[in-house]
């Protein structure tokens, strides 16, 4: 059987310096939901022997998921291939407040909220790209310095009605919302990083697409050829519900999560998804995309297995972390075999309820959460007889066996001494 996740991986530390035109775009676009343009990108190729790469992030969360990390992917091709990497760092856009998406305004933030989310971004994007390829730069230190002679001379070649085209300030017009004028420029500000830059290619996700095209604006309105646009998809969550990654909706994957809780998250996904998870994650050519997924069509636990190895090997640069998982997750899932290091011990009193045991246990976010999984019956014993569903009644001294609770947590029971 074909191993993908060892073939893609053994891509990771390739050099791609030099490597001809069609075949980098042809590893590039599996990675992008829509190109502008594709023509231009192998022109700008060809013309120029080290691109400037622009990818820019607000450092407004300290946490962040395996979602963030798609467009960093398709960066670290270009990395790969010896091109220039401008990472920014939007110290000045962040006060404003990216107003992608969104129904109401983002709260800015502080400077030191800004550099301490930027600490842990990094540390955690750290995990997929070489920093030392990157150059960082903040946006402050051009923008803060601009007059408002030279700024009022960008907003007078914008037209407001075009910047008010999205979809996003109209919902919230409607709702009665407030979009400030300092939202309204966000995407003009963005430009000017790329006039600043000279930038030749931005990568982003697709959301981007207005302060894309406001980028490419303000750049031809400054007698610059306009940068060509690389958008990746926004990465579904793992809920199968079509909804997109995200921490408020509980479908995520953190990027600091353990490589047991990657591989098992990974391995909950639907079917339908390992092929655009594959994209996102492996150095995967065009020509490759049949042989692919015609694999995953008739082998979609195997894909799942290779594709959860291949996001734990990625991290560590090593095939035998994500081969360790996969015989862990096998063993347990399959084999049912559950070993004392797999499960988290609980001593308690032999009268105290499973449901009280569990809640002092700190590992469920609350009470009502472990009620709906009794009634879902998504906790279970363990034991010979095979797999019990429990009652939340239950109390400790009955309990025979390791408890799974949900998908892949395992409790073991001991009855606390002098009862």
């Amino acid at each position: 059987m074909k191993r993908f996740d060892q073939q893609f991986l053994a891509r990771d530390s390739e050099s791609w310096v030099g490597m001809e035109v069609n075949e980098l775009v042809g590893f590039l676009l599996p990675k992008c939901q829509e190109v502008i343009t594709t023509d231009r990108l192998r022109q700008k190729i060809s013309e120029h022997p080290t691109l400037k790469v622009k990818f820019g992030i607000d450092p407004t969360a300290s946490e962040i998921h395996i979602g963030h990390v798609v467009p960093i992917m398709l960066l670290r091709q270009f990395a790969k291939a010896g091109h220039h990497i401008d990472f920014i760092i939007g110290d000045f856009t962040a006060r404003v407040g990216d107003p992608t998406a969104r129904n109401t305004g983002r709260v800015p933030l502080s400077p030191e909220q800004i550099v301490k989310n930027m600490e842990t971004y990094t540390s955690q994007i750290g995990k997929y790209i070489d920093l030392r390829m990157l150059h960082i730069h903040y946006n402050a230190k051009w923008l803060n310095p601009m007059t408002l002679q030279e700024i009022f001379a960008i907003f007078q070649q914008i037209n407001l009605s075009e910047a008010m085209q999205r979809e996003d300030f109209r919902a919230r017009i409607r709702n009665e919302q407030a979009v400030s004028l300092a939202e309204v420029c966000y995407g003009v500000l963005m430009g000017i990083d790329s006039a600043h830059l000279g930038t030749h290619v931005e990568i982003g996700g697709i959301d981007q697409l207005l302060n894309f095209q406001q980028c490419r604006k303000i750049m031809r309105q400054s007698g610059m050829d306009e940068e060509v646009i690389l958008m990746t998809p926004i990465l579904e969550g793992t809920g199968g519900d079509g909804k997109k990654m995200s921490k408020s909706y509980g479908n995520y994957v953190a990027v600091n999560a353990t490589h047991e809780d990657k591989f098992g998250k990974i391995m909950s996904i639907p079917d339908r998804l390992i092929g655009q998870y594959f994209r996102c994650f492996a150095d995967v050519h065009q020509r490759e995309l049949g042989e692919l997924d015609a694999f995953i069509g008739e082998n979609p636990m195997e894909a799942k297995k290779q594709l959860a190895t291949l996001i734990v090997a990625v991290e560590t640069q090593h095939i035998e972390n994500g081969l360790g998982e996969r015989e862990s997750f096998e063993r347990k899932f399959s084999q049912k075999n559950i070993r004392n290091e797999d499960c988290i011990e609980l001593t308690e009193n032999a009268t105290t309820t499973i449901l009280d045991a569990l809640v002092k246990s700190s590992q469920f976010k609350s009470k009502s959460e472990l009620r709906r999984l009794f009634e879902q019956q998504g906790v279970q014993a363990m034991n010979e007889d095979g797999e019990v569903a429990l009652s939340p009644e239950i109390v400790v001294s009955q309990v025979r066996g390791v408890v799974r609770v949900g998908k892949r947590r395992f409790f073991k029971f001991v009855v606390s001494k002098g009862d």
